[in-house]
């Protein structure tokens, strides 16, 4: 039998597709179950327990709760706030005077830390609390689980995105550089790749921040291609550095957590490439479509996440906490994965890179390790059994033999 009280869940940092799947998971699971009475919604995570701005979600209607489900974004409203000390202490009290026994937050790494540090301060208070923590980021940075929700879904909007970017490019014989979100670590870029319909397709290139990249041999990558396909696809990290020097243009500016605010990358790769190839160049930045584009959602990734949220009440109720709900994967084809758990402490502000294996040797491609892991976390809603990302046909261009002398265009 487990403690007997409400509960609070918050939603933190950078939302997500599927971030409002899990909500609904840990809301169905807790429905049922006699040990949390009332289950209270923080209104912008951290800073909404702080001013005690709490709904009680058991009022809601269940149809809206299920709609919930599919629905982009934090239904709760986020928020990047580093608890300090003090706010840590005001935490308890609120729960304290709310009865709160179970408290469960979503996010990413640095959300994590936070949860792990209010669960060791609880540890040493007179007030008994579950404290578990749910899994999101777009990044799929999270060490210990296999993937984090809302990564498959952003990674079908990234290749599907290059697809379409260099269908666009093709037609003028243009250069193009996308620019994909990524700080430090580009599983996002790499996930592009599995776009391609067959091997040489776009994206041409593809550039990740875990390594550094001579500037002469970028250089000399794209008008490779460009020589070859008269267009070239580069994808990039808003992370991406050379070795000499940074291209990425960061801001003085910084957020919540302290990190420097990035973009820009593909602006300054595509005015560096078009003045060395001498031809136009264009890019793109897809920002945070990664994060709300619910159109191409992927059906692995919103089931992911809901088991994470059912999973985690489930688990609080069951004595569990300072733990967060981790995703195991059992197999690629078929792709099969259970819902597991670790300690809080073997996550909390640790980051997870692509492993450098995983990236080829000329450094400008993922490998097809990369792609056996990636390709069934974007399986989309439409198409389960396969990734449903866009593939086109080309005309074969059966040209006509010329009857007239060469035309040269007057200047």
């Amino acid at each position: 039998m487990g403690l007997k009280g409400n509960a609070v869940i918050g939603q933190s940092g950078g939302p997500t597709c599927v971030i409002n799947a899990s909500l609904v998971g840990a809301i169905q699971a807790a429905w049922d179950l006699d040990e949390i009475e009332h289950f209270y919604g923080a209104v912008h995570g951290l800073d909404g327990i702080l001013n005690e701005q709490l709904i009680d979600l058991f009022r809601e209607d269940p149809d809206l709760i299920e709609e919930m489900r599919f629905t982009p974004s934090a239904g709760l409203g986020t928020s990047r706030l580093k608890p300090k000390e003090p706010d840590l202490e005001r935490t308890l009290e609120v729960f304290k005077a709310h009865d709160v026994r179970y408290f469960f937050y979503t996010g990413g790494d640095d959300s994590q830390l936070a949860c792990h540090l209010f669960s060791e301060l609880a540890k040493s208070s007179d007030w008994e609390i579950e404290v578990v923590g749910i899994p999101k980021t777009i990044d799929n940075n999270l060490v210990v689980t296999d993937n984090c929700p809302g990564f498959g879904s952003a990674a079908r909007l990234a290749a599907s995105a290059v697809q379409y970017l260099a269908r666009d490019a093709e037609a003028f014989g243009n250069l193009e550089v996308v620019e994909i979100m990524g700080r430090h670590e580009g599983w996002l870029t790499g996930a592009t790749a599995v776009g391609r319909a067959d091997e040489g397709e776009a994206p041409h290139l593809v550039y990740l921040p875990e390594v550094e990249v001579n500037p002469d041999q970028f250089l000399d990558d794209v008008k490779r291609v460009y020589a070859e396909k008269g267009t070239c696809v580069i994808a990039v990290s808003e992370g991406f550095a050379f070795a000499e020097s940074e291209v990425a243009t960061t801001s003085d500016k910084v957020d919540e957590f302290g990190h420097a605010r990035l973009g820009g990358v593909a602006s300054a790769l595509a005015d560096m490439v078009e003045e060395e190839v001498g031809v136009r160049a264009r890019f793109d930045r897809l920002g945070n479509l990664h994060r709300c584009f619910m159109g191409l959602a992927s059906q692995v990734d919103l089931d992911e996440a809901y088991a994470v949220g059912k999973s985690a009440v489930e688990r609080a109720v069951a004595a569990e906490t300072d733990i967060m709900v981790t995703i195991t994967r059992n197999s690629d084809e078929p792709f099969e994965w259970e819902v597991d758990s670790t300690s809080l402490m073997s996550v909390a502000g640790e980051s997870k890179p692509v492993p450098l294996e995983w990236i080829s040797e000329e450094q400008n491609d993922i490998t097809e390790e990369f792609v056996t892991y990636c390709k069934p976390l974007i399986q989309g809603r439409e198409a389960p059994a396969d990734t449903g990302l866009p593939s086109f046909p080309r005309f074969h261009k059966h040209f006509v033999e010329p009857k007239l002398e060469k035309y040269v265009r007057p200047q």
